[in-house]
């Protein structure tokens, strides 16, 4: 584990420490009186590279610095990425007028127009991850659906990462909000938490909010195989929340199938939590309509294979970064179901891109979501 961590910071330290450099030199240099701002932004941003060995650690004191240091170390990182990658295209067009003026002079206007610009969407990103909320209505349309389900509802939840910092109004807002749509049953899919099983107990006093009569259920994501499922199966056994691990349950003539993450085959104790599509569809009654719900979209190649008619997942996030109207997301660029509703033969995926948001309190253009499916007969 030791070795692990070293050998990951030092990998870290020859990919960030040149973008840190130049980040650090060129801004003081392009905007000089902004020197002591650049310096106290420049630590703030590394302060979390000293602690990164204990952020697996669930102690009070690694609670607090992850949450609070994380973001800045994440926000800066990522800063230093799209400000070196300005500075190579302001460096292009400005090796024509070299002899005009310093790279300083002429870079300083374009760098105040990215900075703002910067600045802005960073505002506008926070408030659409910590205020807005997104009610997505997806009707479906499947083949063979029993009568009895036309017209239900399934609202669904992703991503709560709920932690430290997680406002108990943010949450009694979500649940309200599913609730006032009346669905039949409500899922969350994956990502309650954000990695630390502490959190479990505010996540259920926000899941407080809504009706008994409304059926809640949940599957684990990454984050909580990251941490310790164990005991969120604990905290979560005979709560509000139904935690399905590759089971299923009956709902009239709906069988929900929930389906574990794939992150557990990296655990040394992986025994029931790998993802297990015959054991969750085993107890199916013939005539039971089935619905998967899983966390990340790579469950969609199995449910491809066994023709399964409908998926429903979360993880992307949708980047945080995105334009719903094109259908665009930063996560589109690594992966090919990453936002909205997806067709593939007999089957169909819907993916959440998020009802929380991931360390950093940002989703620019990609508002938070609670999608609520309705289920609809083919024609």
């Amino acid at each position: 584990m030791l070795l692990g961590m070293l050998i990951f910071l030092a990998v870290a330290a020859l990919i960030f420490g040149p973008l840190n450099w130049v980040t650090i030199r060129f801004l003081r240099r392009i905007h000089p009186r902004r020197k002591r701002a650049v310096t106290v932004l420049a630590i703030a941003g590394n302060l979390m590279w000293p602690f990164l060995a204990m952020i697996r650690s669930f102690t009070d004191f690694a609670r607090v610095t992850r949450a609070t240091l994380g973001p800045v170390w994440f926000g800066w990182t990522c800063f230093t990425f799209l400000y070196a990658a300005f500075l190579l295209l302001v460096l292009l067009a400005w090796l024509p007028f070299r002899r005009r003026a310093t790279f300083a002079q002429f870079a300083h206007t374009p760098s105040k127009s990215f900075l703002i610009v910067l600045i802005v969407g960073f505002a506008v990103g926070c408030w659409q991850a910590l205020v807005p909320l997104r009610i997505e209505h997806v009707p479906v349309e499947l083949a063979n659906l029993p009568a009895s389900l036309e017209g239900k509802k399934i609202a669904v939840l992703g991503d709560l990462h709920v932690g430290l910092y997680t406002r108990r109004s943010r949450l009694v807002k979500i649940f309200a909000a599913a609730a006032n749509e009346h669905p039949d049953v409500v899922l969350i899919a994956g990502d309650m938490i954000d990695d630390d099983p502490h959190f479990t107990p505010k996540l259920l006093d926000g899941a407080r909010t809504l009706p008994a009569s409304i059926p809640l259920f949940a599957v684990y994501g990454n984050h909580e195989m990251y941490g310790d499922p164990f005991d969120v199966a604990k905290a979560l056994r005979g709560s509000r929340i139904r935690l399905l691990v590759n089971e299923g349950v009956r709902l009239g003539d709906l069988w929900l199938a929930g389906i574990s993450d794939p992150a557990a085959k990296s655990m040394p104790e992986e025994r029931g939590l790998v993802p297990d599509f015959d054991k969750a569809l085993r107890d199916k009654p013939a005539n039971a309509f089935p619905f998967v719900f899983a966390h990340q979209p790579k469950a969609f190649d199995e449910a491809k294979r066994r023709a399964l008619p409908i998926t429903v997942v979360a993880h992307t996030h949708g980047g945080q970064l995105g334009f719903r109207p094109l259908r665009w997301s930063l996560a589109g660029v690594f992966l090919p179901y990453h936002m909205g509703l997806y067709q593939a033969g007999a089957s169909q995926l819907y993916v959440n891109t998020g009802t929380g948001y991931w360390l950093f309190p940002f989703r620019l253009g990609m508002t938070p979501e609670i999608t609520i499916i309705e289920l609809r007969a083919r024609k």
